[in-house]
């Protein structure tokens, strides 16, 4: 007899579960076979629900008694950081629920579907993050008749977490300030300190306005770093980083880290920013 998939096991769970009010597969899972950036046999399962009873799953006693003892299990803000998600190891596989309280976002629907199709604009802010995951592909498997026209609105027009130039501008005078922080580290001999931030604000801060750009020019485009590169986006590649904890690797490093800001400034914003003369600064002119 074959046996369930992890996704067939969570659908049979939450479809004979009244407390579950909506099921949302979002993600790789939820995109067209063979499509790009379709699942393959690496991918986890990942779902969008909304339940009055959210701290439920905060342990992971709901999946033993669907007969997947976790591995591993963990309750924690979500990725983007306005939710809650339990994440999940089981023999079947590994599993992202998102967990929504569902009667905000049964307010939030109603305020957005009740007009002309139009989602208001003091909403759209606040639409934000689940615009942008929606963007990446989404079916709904439990409580369409409910929520279906609010999920396709918000698809449709809520922002998803775009960039305007002010933030733009932001985003690279951070970079700057962080530049000179790793220089800093890697003078003083802190190398995986400074290995650690080239990657966590620099070439961070680099894939947030390269995905900005790519949606400026109305380009296919993910807020991830493997779907920019699986892409084939020319600057996603100038951003892997390849440096040792050695200094004049990671110097190099941030080195090109600058010069993929540079070009990306230039796209978005053209001369309203230059990269500052940091000799002043005492590393020299840059």
């Amino acid at each position: 007899m074959k046996t369930a998939s992890l996704g067939e096991t969570i659908l049979g769970w939450a479809t004979r579960d009244p407390a579950v009010e909506l099921l949302v597969l979002i993600g790789s899972r939820a995109r067209a076979e063979k499509g790009f950036a379709a699942a393959d046999d690496h991918s986890d399962w990942d779902f969008q629900i909304a339940t009055a009873d959210p701290q439920r799953f905060q342990s992971g006693t709901w999946l033993e008694a669907l007969g997947l003892p976790p591995l591993a299990y963990v309750w924690r803000t979500g990725r983007l950081g306005s939710s809650q998600k339990a994440s999940a190891v089981t023999p079947a596989g590994e599993l992202d629920l998102v967990v929504l309280p569902v009667q905000p976002l049964r307010q939030v629907a109603a305020v957005v579907t009740q007009g002309d199709g139009t989602v208001p604009a003091a909403v759209r802010p606040a639409l934000g993050d689940l615009a942008a995951v929606l963007a990446g592909g989404f079916r709904i498997l439990k409580g369409e008749p409910e929520f279906g026209r609010f999920f396709e609105l918000v698809s449709q027009q809520a922002p998803g977490n775009r960039l305007d130039d002010r933030e733009v501008l932001g985003l690279a005078e951070a970079f700057v300030c962080d530049y000179v922080f790793v220089r800093r580290k890697i003078a003083r001999g802190e190398l995986v300190a400074a290995q650690r931030w080239l990657h966590q604000q620099l070439a961070e801060a680099n894939y947030r306005l390269l995905h900005e750009l790519r949606l400026r020019r109305g380009e296919p485009s993910f807020p991830d770093a493997r779907r920019l590169e699986q892409l084939g986006e020319p600057l996603a590649s100038a951003l892997i980083l390849g440096g040792r904890p050695d200094a004049r690797e990671l110097r190099a490093a941030a080195a090109a880290m600058a010069g993929v800001l540079r070009q990306l400034m230039q796209s978005l914003v053209g001369d309203r920013w230059r990269w500052p003369d940091l000799a002043a600064s005492g590393l020299g002119t840059e």
